[in-house]
């Protein structure tokens, strides 16, 4: 007896979290150490603009393959703003490489931008346009630099 409710309740389970898994909308699945590829780990992630709500306008997403020696960058607005001209991101390295990704049609996310980084230093700048919702300011660029980090 004691098998079968073990059962039943590994079943029920596992429903349940494919369940939660198919609610989510596919743009927000593909924002995670998966959207940079296999073998990409967070290594940081940074509030974007003002510190309205829990995380500011958005994320900036830090990542790392310690495999190819590539950092990888994300942005992703906060659920509570409303992006109204776009957003976007770019990850530059010490070394010199250069990778940017922002138009104006973007609401969700910017990125994913690589930069080969493996000894050296990377700078993230990004920015996104809008305004919270049930806010009665107007639209405005919120934008940040994280200056040189996770060198090495």
């Amino acid at each position: 007896m004691n098998r079968i409710l073990r059962r039943a309740l590994a079943i029920g389970t596992g429903v349940a979290a494919v369940s939660a898994l198919a609610a989510v909308p596919a743009e927000a699945q593909t924002v995670s150490g998966g959207s940079c590829g296999a073998g990409y780990y967070q290594q940081d992630a940074y509030p974007l603009g003002d510190s309205q709500g829990a995380t500011g306008a958005g994320v900036i997403f830090l990542y790392y393959s310690s495999s190819t020696g590539k950092n990888c960058a994300i942005l992703r607005r906060d659920a509570d703003f409303l992006v109204s001209d776009g957003m976007g991101i770019t990850l530059k390295s010490s070394s010199g490489g250069v990778d940017s990704d922002g138009q104006r049609a973007y609401t969700q996310y910017a990125g994913p931008v690589y930069v080969s980084a493996r000894g050296a230093c990377v700078q993230i700048t990004a920015n996104i346009t809008g305004a919270w919702k049930n806010s009665a300011y107007l639209a405005k660029t919120h934008s940040e630099n994280t200056g040189w980090v996770h060198c090495g």
